[in-house]
């Protein structure tokens, strides 16, 4: 295949070839090939809704729903049924309508992988790419390190280490789902204590009892610096000398 410019080369290798997804949201785990998408997917944590409708309040988050907004006021039915002639101003409209009133006439494409079944052959292929398709970098399990090419068996996969406490302690039967709780376990055995005092220069395992030793003994008016998780909302403290 051959392109007019670079990052069309680029963004076709990318969905077809090394599925590569360079952009990342800060907010989630969403990743996407371009970072045009990127921009709008960021639009559903900040709530921005920037295109505006002329003729009445609704705004979105990108062009393409105000573009299909517009036609309900403009009255424009560009979506025609091939078999009864309906006419729709939108094509989800279209298809519910076929599934509903010609579901004998729509043809059925079944997932070679699993039991969907689909009435267009586009639906098929997003499916197969979404949830079953073959990649040249396997996907690596953190918990068994079992290795997997399809992306759905790789999910399903995960979810039988949801509760699985997975890091070990060496020493004594200590288990814990994160390798942080098991650093600060590890102390326990080790005696190191790495968090010191500012004012007595007392040591401790843990920062936050630093940080209560700190308040009771030596300041307290003290408040640690407090930082909130833009997806969920939950704080943090850090200290700051």
């Amino acid at each position: 295949m051959a392109f007019v410019t670079s990052g069309e080369l680029s963004r076709h290798r990318r969905y077809k070839h090394t599925l590569e997804k360079p952009f990342k949201c800060s907010f989630c785990n969403y990743c996407s090939v371009e970072a045009s998408k990127l921009k709008r997917h960021i639009r559903s944590h900040t709530g921005e809704r920037p295109y505006n409708c002329t003729l009445c309040t609704y705004a979105s988050r990108d062009t393409y729903k105000l573009k299909r907004h517009m036609v309900t006021h403009s009255g424009e039915k560009p979506f025609e049924c091939q078999i009864c002639k309906a006419r729709f101003t939108q094509a989800g409209t279209l298809k519910f309508h076929m599934l509903h009133k010609h579901e004998e006439n729509v043809p059925k494409y079944q997932c070679p992988h699993c039991n969907t079944s689909v009435a267009r052959k586009g639906d098929l292929r997003i499916h197969l790419r979404n949830l079953h398709s073959y990649i040249e970098v396997p996907l690596k399990c953190s918990y068994c390190e079992n290795v997997f090419h399809e992306r759905y068996a790789f999910r399903q996969h995960k979810k039988t280490h949801t509760n699985e406490k997975r890091f070990r302690c060496d020493v004594c039967s200590y288990a814990c789902k994160q390798q942080r709780h098991m650093v600060i376990h590890k102390r326990t055995h080790t005696g190191e204590k790495p968090f010191v005092c500012i004012s007595c220069s007392k040591r401790f395992r843990q920062k936050q009892l630093m940080m209560v030793h700190f308040k009771k003994y030596h300041d307290s008016s003290f408040q640690p610096r407090v930082y909130k998780c833009p997806k969920c909302d939950k704080g943090y403290s850090r200290w700051v000398s």
